[in-house]
């Protein structure tokens, strides 16, 4: 009952950290939680001076640079997309991420793994429904 309690504690408490963020830090990605966390890290974001210029990044190549001045504001919002998007995952996914050559595609690569965390957790589903219709039928 004691272990229990404790695992149900720290399991609270680890879903309360990697949920919270903040002011200094982005929002974690829980596994089976990327549409929330999509959403909080966009809000995050938007919390950013050059919060325009960071989601321009994530959704955009990199900026064709022509005046030093732009060059420097872009150079610093594209290494602000990239810290945020590092900062906010977990270590599961973090060097398939940081593999990624700008803050685009490390949003694409996200997207990618958890879509495909969600085909597999929905494949298993089905093979457990499939297990389970042919033992009830074996058992007929």
């Amino acid at each position: 009952m004691t272990n229990n309690l404790q695992t149900n504690t720290t399991s609270s408490l680890h879903n309360a950290i990697m949920e919270a963020g903040g002011k200094d830090r982005p929002p974690m990605l829980a596994p089976g939680n990327y549409v929330q966390w999509k959403s909080r890290i966009r809000r995050y974001i938007d919390t950013k001076p050059n919060r325009e210029l960071i989601h321009y990044c994530i959704e955009n190549e990199p900026y064709q640079y022509q005046d030093i001045v732009e060059i420097r504001k872009k150079i610093d919002a594209e290494a602000k997309a990239v810290h945020i998007i590092l900062t906010g995952i977990n270590n599961d996914i973090y060097s398939t991420v940081d593999a990624c050559p700008n803050a685009k595609e490390m949003w694409k690569e996200i997207e990618r793994l958890k879509l495909e965390e969600k085909r597999e957790r929905s494949l298993d589903n089905n093979s457990y429904v499939e297990e389970y219709d042919c033992s009830s039928l074996a058992l007929d």
